[in-house]
């Protein structure tokens, strides 16, 4: 089946995966995730665009440039930025971070050229055995 990757051009799905396993191993980065929200604020009507960069930063309380730095996918949503997301309530802080890490894991998988497990394997340590006690 193919479908198209927004963020990273066409894609194939993989036999017997999931869209949402494909996701998993290719998440958007968060600054595309707030772009969407800056540009359908729902305080402006559907046929007017949203806020441009400069109000969205005011209104957030960070710099103009860096909040184009993680908008056009250059920078990470700082957890003092995803408190001030929260603050204005545009998601949660930890929303906000588990996105960032998954972005952040996902890139650190691709240089390591690590595959993605979909099912983690968790390993029991062995127990050293107890010794029978002698009478």
């Amino acid at each position: 089946m193919d479908w198209i990757d927004y963020h990273q051009g066409e894609g194939k799905m993989i036999v017997g995966a999931s869209e949402n396993d494909y996701m998993r191993r290719n998440p958007l980065h968060p600054g595309r995730l707030l772009r969407s929200i800056i540009e359908r604020d729902p305080e402006f009507p559907e046929d007017q665009p949203g806020m441009t960069i400069g109000e969205a930063a005011a209104r957030i309380g960070v710099s103009r440039v860096n909040l184009s730095r993680v908008l056009n996918e250059r920078g990470p949503v700082t957890i003092t930025l995803a408190l001030k997301l929260e603050a204005i309530g545009w998601g949660t802080a930890n929303g906000w971070a588990h996105h960032q890490t998954q972005w952040d894991l996902a890139q650190a998988r691709k240089r390591c050229k690590q595959p993605y497990s979909a099912a983690p394997v968790h390993r029991q340590m062995e127990q050293p055995r107890a010794e029978p006690r002698a009478a």
